[in-house]
């Protein structure tokens, strides 16, 4: 029985108006005070009650009688679905009508109220019993004999009077026979409240069914729209694949607006074809993208593609795509061109590159192999990365792709270094076998090393250990010299000290400017004037003429239309003046045959000098066979690494610029650095072909150069206290907690059962390691994993991880290959990461190795 609702404004209540009349849709409701604050305080105050006494809103009732009948709406909802009938009030609806007609009169003593009411009902009682006013309805009872037959009326709600028929006196088998009647009329009514509930059943039951049916309806018309909407995607893409790449599909099928179109992801194909119609002109690339809203990237994202040549380490995809774009600016021998490997250092922090299996850092190198021209003025770097391992694969693959573009590899240079001979070992080549074989066309490759480098590094064995003639066993050392130099001359001040060397790291001119016709000319002068025993000052003499001479030759430029008569022989390209320019030749060959170098860890520079000799003279017939009539001269500069020397000096003055105490920069802040300082770089000399197409696609400045700056990789916050000295404790719980399920003997993971949406579920118990127990057997295989690991783990070697796992499974063959792959990996992790930490603490790092 639901609870009595008074009205708060009249005296209506529900127990008395619910039985005035039978029509849902006329009987007087009761709705509550609303709970929104602003419309239940225009209720409060419609009905003058007082906001400070005023109790919670679910206790008080307004009647409907107070509202107008527009406040009202038929529940047509609920008719449909559960055949009630009912009036609802609108939720803006409020009260404006205070007298009400039909109103309880309001008393003040309850106990009184009660009483009255009980006296009331009994004088209807009575006058019912008595026949005074007649019944609303016949009253049949069949146990009563005497009855009267009068009629009887009851005053009805709407003042009339419905007359009530009394039965007269029945005899008892009358009466036996009626109650019989009652009793089977009472069965046939309880028979059709059966039926009739069993119809309503059956009515709900396929109420219910069609609300199911319709819910399933509105979601097949869901997917059938999704299906036909994917399947006209896929009808457009498959008409259109022909025409349009996948960015440019994506951009249609989205109808993205052009401020929103940095959201599509271009393809390389894509975004070379966008800059190639850019670069034609900017009038028909403007029309095509805005008048005829055809889908291709806007300047900023052109621009940004070209930068990220230099944004990342590795094979760049994109630089091969601008080299072929560049391609139709060339003529076929202008396609003719080297491969350079050239390195500087570049401290970064310590990193483990996942992609070569490598750790690089603090002192690090960064390698860029580009690529230049030799009979055209441009150049492009085509791979970067730290301390990289040159393999003769990875420089096949260069040559390989560089012939598909179109593009003719004749060389490749090298500096001149300690850490040429690892590049002559991987490339298979010597000074007698001074070529590669072509990947493709399996011509020859020939190797060289670049003559700037190779001075500066006889200038550095001058200075340290000097040369031995072998022929008469003679020793040319900084000590010659120092017979008629004087510790404050000039010459020994600015050539000769120990900080001419360190100068030599990053100025290799410095050599050319002390190994100059300048010194030959002083040292002629004194050989002449001063006692030359042994003759040694006019052998230095006669060495630094042959060095001048031939690094003069190994540096020309490309100049077609230079005559012998115009210029000294060792000015002209090589070929030119033939047969003279080989006398230079041979006397350099001669010599480094000669000679020895005092410290054996420079024993490369002959073998290096003979190299280049040799395929310099091999190179020159071979093009000439390639071009006829096109190759008169070869020049020797652009086989050097002297065209990309200004962008080198220029990226080092940078980093030591962004690192003033000497703390290591990130790999990507180096590389950006790369980016920034090759972008700012001049198109004359020999430009990047970046640059060349940044300034034909009118590219430059349509991004700030500091957004094109990348984060680096987030660090794992699990490893944020783990360090050398933990690290080993850490790896024995995390290996359990990961792989315990799979190897039982690692150890035991504490779990408890607990009861989650009336199912039951399997939890550790605690934290991620707290529930772990690792075995005695593990621990100890632990600690012998920590050895082997910590022993290996300071070698800078590519394939590194999987080096040392190698390692230790042919020590233990039964160990999961699983389990040492995640143990190295995260143990290197840590590792890194405490390197970091110590960098990172240190206001002035001491740059120390690895281990």
């Amino acid at each position: 029985m639901s609870a009595v609702r008074s009205c708060a404004l009249c005296q209506n209540r529900s127990n008395i108006t619910d039985q005035e009349t039978d029509d849902a849709l006329e009987r007087i409701t009761y709705h509550k005070f609303p709970t929104n604050p602003a419309r239940r305080d225009r209720w409060i105050e419609f009905c003058d009650l007082p906001k400070e006494s005023f109790p919670k809103s679910a206790y008080k009732f307004l009647c409907s009688s107070h509202f107008t009948p527009e406040c009202f709406e038929r529940d047509l909802r609920g008719e449909l679905l559960y055949g009630t009938k009912r009036m609802t009030l609108q939720k803006d609806a409020m009260p404006t009508i205070r007298s009400v007609s039909q109103q309880l009169k309001r008393t003040t003593n309850a106990a009184s109220t009660e009483e009255e009411d009980r006296k009331k009902r009994k004088q209807e009682v009575d006058e019912l019993l008595s026949g005074e006013v007649a019944a609303s309805e016949p009253i049949v009872n069949p146990f009563r004999k005497h009855v009267c037959e009068r009629m009887m009326g009851r005053e009805r709600t709407d003042g009339s009077v419905k007359p009530l028929h009394i039965i007269p006196p029945m005899s008892e088998e009358e009466l036996v026979q009626r109650i019989v009647e009652l009793e089977q009329e009472t069965r046939w009514q309880r028979e059709e409240i059966g039926r009739l509930r069993a119809t309503i059943d059956g009515k709900t039951e396929k109420i219910n069914f069609a609300k199911a049916e319709l819910v399933n309806v509105a979601i097949l018309l869901q997917e059938l729209k999704e299906h036909t909407n994917r399947h006209v995607e896929d009808r457009i893409a498959e008409l259109l694949a022909g025409r349009f790449g996948e960015g440019q599909l994506a951009s249609i099928l989205a109808g993205l607006p052009e401020q929103t179109a940095a959201q599509v992801l271009w393809t390389e194909d894509e975004l070379a074809k966008a800059l190639q119609l850019r670069c034609i002109s900017m009038e028909a690339f403007a029309y095509v993208r805005q008048q005829l809203r055809y889908p291709l990237p806007d300047a900023p994202q052109l621009a940004r593609w070209i930068h990220s040549v230099y944004l990342e380490t590795g094979h760049s995809a994109a630089a091969f795509r601008l080299l072929e774009l560049h391609k139709s600016a060339l003529k076929k021998v202008e396609l003719v061109c080297t491969l350079s490997l050239i390195r500087t250092n570049a401290p970064v922090r310590y990193r483990y590159d996942g992609t070569r299996d490598q750790i690089v850092g603090p002192n690090a190198q960064l390698h860029c192999l580009t690529v230049q021209g030799v009979f055209a003025r441009w150049q492009q770097i085509v791979h970067t990365d730290f301390d990289l391992i040159l393999s003769r694969e990875r420089v096949e693959k260069t040559i390989t792709e560089l012939h598909n573009i179109g593009y003719h590899v004749v060389a490749i240079t090298t500096d001149c270094d300690a850490a040429i001979v690892r590049t002559w070992d991987a490339l298979n080549v010597s000074a007698d076998q001074h070529y590669i074989r072509h990947p493709v066309t399996d011509d020859a490759v020939y190797l060289y090393t670049c003559p700037a480098r190779t001075l500066a590094t006889i200038h550095r064995i001058l200075i340290e250990d000097g040369f031995v003639m072998q022929e008469n066993n003679l020793a040319i050392t900084k000590a010659t010299l120092l017979s008629v130099l004087s510790d404050s001359s000039t010459i020994y001040q600015r050539y000769l000290s120990d900080g001419a060397l360190l100068e030599l790291e990053n100025n290799p001119d410095l050599a050319r400017e002390f190994i100059s016709l300048k010194t030959t000319t002083a040292l002629r002068l004194l050989a002449h004037t001063d006692d030359d025993e042994e003759g040694l000052l006019s052998t230095v003499t006669t060495l630094f003429d042959l060095f001048v001479d031939w690094c003069d030759l190994c540096m020309t430029t490309n100049g077609q239309n230079f005559t012998p008569k115009q210029h000294l022989i060792t000015e002209l390209p090589y070929g030119v003046c033939e047969d003279e320019q080989n006398i230079v030749l041979d006397g350099m060959y001669d010599v480094m045959e000669s000679i020895r170098c005092v410290n054996g860890d420079y024993e490369f520079l002959p073998q290096a000098v003979l190299l280049s000799i040799n395929s310099m003279r091999k190179l020159l017939p071979d093009l000439r066979a390639y071009y006829p009539g096109e190759v008169k001269g070869l020049p020797m500069l652009p086989l050097s690494t002297m065209p990309m020397n200004g962008t080198i000096c220029k990226l080092k003055e940078s980093i030591q610029r962004h690192a003033p105490t000497f703390r290591p920069l990130s790999v990507n802040d180096v590389l950006f650095q790369l980016c920034k300082t090759c972008s700012l770089g001049s198109v004359e000399g020999y430009p990047h072909v970046t640059n060349l197409h940044l300034q034909q696609g009118n590219l430059l400045g349509e991004i700030p150069m500091e957004s094109l700056r990348r984060s680096d990789d987030p660090s794992d916050p699990e490893l944020d206290a783990v360090t050398d000295a933990n690290a080993c404790d850490y790896l024995t719980h995390m290996i359990v907690a990961r792989l315990g399920q799979k190897y039982d003997y690692l150890g035991e993971t504490s779990s408890v059962i607990e009861r989650t949406g009336g199912q039951y579920v399997v939890k550790p118990m605690g934290d991620a390691f707290g529930c772990v127990k690792p075995s005695a057997l593990w621990r100890e295989q632990a600690k012998q994993l920590e050895s082997y690991v910590c022993g290996m783990m300071h070698e800078q070697k590519d394939r590194l991880a999987e080096s040392i796992v190698d390692s230790i499974l042919a020590r233990h063959p039964r160990m999961g290959r699983d389990l040492l792959e995640l143990y190295v990996s995260t143990r290197i992790a840590i590792r890194i990461r405490t390197l970091n930490r110590q960098l990172d603490e240190t206001t002035n790092v001491d740059r120390q190795p690895f281990s």
